[in-house]
């Protein structure tokens, strides 16, 4: 397997891992606290979601 074969699962894996925890969090209705520009903020995951 070369680099970027792995290089390309793990982001694969990561991108995989943030969906799931939108989706979860937006049937629980609650928030997810992210990084804007440095600074940290409170938002609601249902509006993250695309």
């Amino acid at each position: 397997m070369t680099q970027t074969e792995i290089k390309d699962k793990v982001l694969k894996g990561g991108k995989l891992a943030i969906e799931r925890l939108l989706e979860a969090k937006s049937k629980e209705n609650t928030f997810v606290v992210i990084s804007d520009k440095g600074k940290v903020v409170k938002v609601e995951a249902k509006s993250l979601k695309k």
